[in-house]
């Protein structure tokens, strides 16, 4: 009997009490301000990295059909070949820097964002070369000449910026 007991006493959860039968509003809002404040940040960079490409496609958008178009094509291409790729393998560097921290072994976030970086700079090479030849792999692909040329210009123009 002594055995079952301690079992179910080992299996309780340490960060949930067991007579507490709610929570109360003023932790509930508690929690929410710690998640937004460490959150906030990430949401907010986000968000103008992608108000970024929007802003530019809109200015474009006044040049006519045809550039807005070229621009569009060019925006997508890049987010399908190249961010989607890169933020992806950046995010990986926040879950290895978080264990580092959470561990306090604070030597190896250096360490592993050093090594993230040689990785990316590694992936980004052969974007660079992807990019500079989108008109080229968009009519391979059966984009329209104009439009393919537009997007080619285009991303040219605003690879190295973004």
């Amino acid at each position: 009997m002594e055995n079952l007991e301690e079992q179910r006493d080992c299996l309780e959860s340490p960060l949930i009490p067991q007579s507490q039968q709610g929570f109360a509003k003023d932790e509930i809002l508690g929690e929410v301000k710690k998640q937004l404040l460490l959150a906030g940040p990430l949401v907010s960079v986000n968000f103008l990295v992608f108000a970024l490409q929007l802003i530019s496609v809109m200015f474009v958008g006044h040049l006519g059909k045809l550039p807005l178009s070229g621009a569009s094509v060019a925006t997508s291409f890049a987010s399908v070949t190249g961010f989607s790729l890169l933020r992806g393998m950046a995010s990986a560097l926040d879950t290895f820097c978080g264990q580092s921290f959470g561990a306090k072994q604070y030597h190896m976030l250096g360490i592993h964002l050093q090594g993230s970086l040689l990785v990316l700079l590694t992936a980004s090479i052969p974007l660079a070369f992807i990019w500079a030849n989108a008109a080229s792999i968009l009519l391979f692909f059966g984009q329209d000449p104009e439009i393919a040329a537009e997007a080619g210009s285009y991303k040219l123009k605003t690879m190295w910026f973004q």
